[in-house]
């Protein structure tokens, strides 16, 4: 199994990793297939539908690096007694494959994601809501699922339990590109190089989500930028902020992390 599995809490810059490998490391791939849901994401097997598995078993069967995305919880991945070939797949998967860890600062997180789901909740509301990204086959809601701070806190706190993860920090990859690049793949055993190509956001996204359609039906490859809905959480729109209170909530409930 030739795989590299890279996770985080949603909204993190997993696709803007995804996308730094891909253009880095000589032929890997991060499938895209017209039958899993949006990409090549380790939580669709939870699905339990016979075509992801047949997906999944032929693509990381490969001799070129395959990437495989995943926001879920370690312990979520980690399934010792797998009830099925699903969960035993992704087990198998989670133990077998290298894996990265993409964090980035926990404010800009949640405003990305208010941004991206578009919830009708104000941004105060939004951040304390229950957090809804439970795989309900295998747990039910924890005290860490209280609020969306406290599981974004879990998240990268259980993360930094587990032996050989590397951790990357998104604004390290953003502003000291060629330098993390490079310490990413001196992990991963990969040629280092001293011109590192980085993923550029696509300009004109008429254009790319067409790319995105058309290698969901193998006609084309996949665009520089893998995101399905690039740079959601920036633009003209107004972007909420953290007031006051909604700093003293975060302070409250965002456990030590990295």
């Amino acid at each position: 199994m030739n795989t590299i599995l890279v996770s985080s809490h949603r909204r993190s810059g997993t696709h803007f990793l995804i996308d730094s490998l891909r253009k880095n490391i000589s032929h890997a791939e991060f499938p895209n297939h017209r039958h899993l849901p949006a990409d090549f994401n380790l939580g669709s097997l939870f699905s339990k539908k016979e075509k992801i598995y047949s997906i999944f078993t032929k693509l990381i069967d490969s001799a070129t690096p395959v990437i495989i995305k995943s926001h879920l919880l370690p312990e979520e991945c980690h399934i010792p007694s797998p009830k099925d070939k699903f969960e035993a797949l992704i087990n198998d998967i989670f133990m077998e494959s290298q894996k990265l860890y993409i964090s980035r600062d926990g404010k800009d997180v949640l405003i990305s994601l208010y941004r991206f789901l578009s919830p009708t909740a104000s941004f105060s509301e939004f951040i304390q809501e229950r957090n809804d990204h439970i795989v309900k086959e295998i747990r039910s809601a924890q005290d860490y699922d209280l609020n969306r701070v406290s599981y974004w806190s879990y998240h990268i706190n259980q993360w930094l339990k587990e032996d050989a993860v590397k951790f990357i920090s998104f604004a390290d990859l953003m502003s000291n590109f060629a330098m993390t690049m490079n310490d990413i793949l001196n992990f991963l055993d990969f040629p280092q190089s001293d011109e590192m190509g980085k993923p550029l956001i696509p300009n004109n996204l008429l254009w790319h989500n067409l790319q995105k359609k058309l290698n969901h039906y193998g006609l084309a490859k996949l665009p520089e930028c893998s995101s399905v809905r690039p740079n959601k959480s920036s633009g003209a729109i107004h972007k909420p902020k953290f007031s006051t209170t909604d700093n003293e909530f975060f302070s409250r409930h965002a456990k030590a992390v990295l």
